[in-house]
């Protein structure tokens, strides 16, 4: 049975009486300008489960067949046809059968380094979605792939695939210009940006900026630049190769108080504490 968050470990745990049929990018090149990473479906018995703590790639997965259960929000909440596991990047997501068996999901992993991330928000969800498509478009191409393999139609699907899987992942999908300028600021947290350059930067009103990020980060921008701050001291802090003097000039604060105050009140405790292991590490939103 799926655990508290605070329990959980990388599992991959599949069973000799699972099947599985998966596409990787190494191996399937029509996956590559797709951003597909790995594409499959499986017809799963017990004791199958996975968990993946922080997966570097966005999932979409569909269960059309049986039961499961999921890991939403710390809690395990059944999952049954008709409903569709959307997992942002970098976000713990976990999920078993839910008896014996079968049970049958489909699924894509999307690489989000090259591009806007396909699928928004900072939290896993299950959502209501007819997949039929995508399921179907995922057993052609697993079937083409393990027989004729012929170029032009392996590109179909593959473009099949992932226009159900983008259509699955809904209107949450990161606007490109947002993800153009988080990018930017990233390469430059100790500027001094501010509502104005943030919104001009993304060629944007700040109006406009505002309401993209509460619908995607659940935060203001002003208050997404804090937490992007925040990350990056916490790696900095944790590496112990920086100075915290040094660590505040580099995302953004002219002096160590005021960077004090604000990482304890994102994190719960001041910079040496956090450097030396006493921080949780994670800050509110």
């Amino acid at each position: 049975m799926l655990s508290a968050p605070e329990h959980l470990r990388e599992t991959h745990l599949i069973g000799p009486r699972c099947r599985e049929w998966v596409l990787d990018r190494e191996h399937v090149a029509q996956l590559r300008p797709a951003r597909l990473v790995w594409v499959g479906h499986g017809e799963l018995r017990a004791p199958y489960r996975m968990i993946r703590p922080y997966s570097p790639y966005s999932h979409v997965v569909a269960c059309f067949g049986g039961r499961g259960r999921v890991l939403i929000d710390g809690v395990a909440v059944d999952w049954r046809p008709g409903q569709v596991l959307l997992a942002p990047v970098n976000v713990l997501h976990a999920f078993e059968i839910a008896g014996r068996g079968p049970w049958q999901i489909a699924w894509v992993f999307f690489d989000d380094r090259a591009g806007p991330p396909v699928i928004g928000g900072e939290r896993a969800r299950l959502v209501e979605a007819e997949a039929a498509d995508f399921v179907d478009a995922l057993q052609m191409l697993t079937r083409e792939a393990a027989g004729a393999r012929e170029p032009a139609l392996m590109h179909s699907l593959v473009g099949a695939v992932e226009t159900y899987a983008r259509r699955l992942a809904g209107p949450l999908a990161i606007d490109p210009r947002l993800w153009r300028l988080w990018e930017r600021v990233q390469g430059d947290l100790g500027a001094a940006w501010d509502n104005r350059t943030l919104a001009c930067t993304a060629a944007m009103s700040e109006e406009h900026l505002r309401r993209l990020c509460l619908r995607h980060y659940q935060r203001s921008p002003m208050a997404q630049l804090t937490h992007l701050r925040m990350q990056r001291a916490c790696t900095l802090l944790r590496s112990g190769a920086v100075k915290i003097e040094a660590v505040a000039q580099q995302v953004g604060f002219s002096g160590i108080y005021a960077f004090s105050a604000a990482f304890k009140r994102w994190s719960g405790v001041p910079p040496s504490e956090f450097r030396s292991g006493g921080g949780r590490g994670a800050g509110s939103s």
